[in-house]
């Protein structure tokens, strides 16, 4: 696994297991109620069109992030071949940083 340089924008997400720093909104999320993943949702920047998502998943029982809020977010590019999915993976200790809600 690499660490990749700067902020990661969501279109360059290849499922290269490296580590990512991204700047993103959360656009909705899904509070799983498990024990593990604990929360899934679906992450938007302004490298993506309009109709495009980057799937997130938290492995952290102690984090969780809100709809309409933008993070900066420390985690893995990943890639879930079950649902030929690339998500970003966000484990124990995973550095998430709140900058504003959009709805307020």
């Amino acid at each position: 696994m690499a660490q990749r340089d700067g902020l990661t924008a969501l279109s360059d997400f290849t499922g290269s297991g490296d580590n990512v720093l991204v700047k993103a909104q959360v656009t909705c999320e899904q509070d799983l109620n498990s024990h593990e993943p604990y929360q899934k949702g679906l992450l938007w920047d302004n490298s993506l069109s309009s109709g495009e998502i980057r799937p997130f998943v938290i492995y952290d029982p102690d984090l969780r992030l809100d709809p309409g809020t933008v993070y900066i977010l420390n985690g893995t590019d990943h890639y879930y071949e079950p649902t030929d999915e690339v998500q970003l993976v966000l484990n124990d200790g995973a550095y998430v940083k709140e900058l504003y809600d959009t709805n307020s």
